[in-house]
């Protein structure tokens, strides 16, 4: 028998429509123009899109250019896609791949992430302090013309809103932390590539930032500040 309803304009809808709607999906398009202390210029773009099934994709997009230009001629993205596979606990399976300007020079990554701000014992505790984190350890890495590694990198990932209650969601301070970790002469080595950033809306979706960086891969000037706009649109 087909079931039907009726909504408030009068006309019959069929209810499994209704129960097919369940989902919508949701995100956002983040884009961020700013200009380091070292002289050059840098746009990112970040998306995420919530999908069915429990699946999240997540994809980070930096654009840069030399010094003392602000032309935008390298870039380095990103893409993610992390499946929560058990429905009441914050652990996702997650893979990236990692585009970079040049040749021979992209990576695939799997591994596993964990929302501790979302995790049953600590909830609370992330809440009182209008804080989210997340660790994701990747555990096997395939690279172009290289040996398969193992346990190559932990990602951090932080967002702190402060005062937000007061403050009407004005400030934030958010950012991640990159562990690399290289042999050297059957030595580990780390090297870090972070960013933290204070952003200050000033209307609507609209912010201020202040970003302080560190890469230890680049041969000098590896600290530098980036200050600029962010936009975020959310759907």
């Amino acid at each position: 028998m087909l079931l039907l309803t009726v909504n408030s304009n009068g006309y019959a809808q069929d209810t499994t429509e209704i129960k097919q709607a369940k989902h919508i999906n949701k995100g956002f398009l983040d884009f961020n123009g700013y200009y380091d202390t070292r002289e050059f210029s840098v746009m990112t773009l970040n998306i995420l899109a919530i999908l069915p099934h429990r699946i999240q994709y997540f994809s980070l997009t930096n654009f840069q250019g030399p010094t003392r230009t602000s032309d935008l001629s390298n870039y380095y993205s990103e893409q993610n896609v992390r499946w929560n596979f058990m429905k009441n606990i914050p652990l996702d399976f997650t893979s990236q791949w990692v585009l970079k300007s040049g040749i021979n020079n992209d990576v695939l990554k799997f591994g596993f992430r964990w929302s501790l701000h979302k995790s049953k014992g600590l909830r609370n505790f992330f809440k009182k302090l209008n804080l989210s984190y997340s660790i994701n350890p990747f555990f096997i890495q395939f690279a172009q013309n290289k040996q398969t590694e193992y346990l190559t990198q932990i990602e951090h990932v932080y967002k702190l809103k402060i005062l937000p209650t007061v403050l009407n969601d004005r400030i934030y301070i958010g950012g991640f932390i990159d562990q690399n970790f290289l042999s050297d002469n059957n030595k580990v080595m780390m090297k870090f590539v972070t960013e933290h950033q204070l952003g200050l809306r000033i209307i609507d979706q609209l912010y201020a930032v202040l970003e302080f960086r560190i890469n230890d891969y680049l041969p000098n000037d590896n600290y530098g500040f980036g200050y600029g706009l962010e936009y975020k649109i959310r759907f």
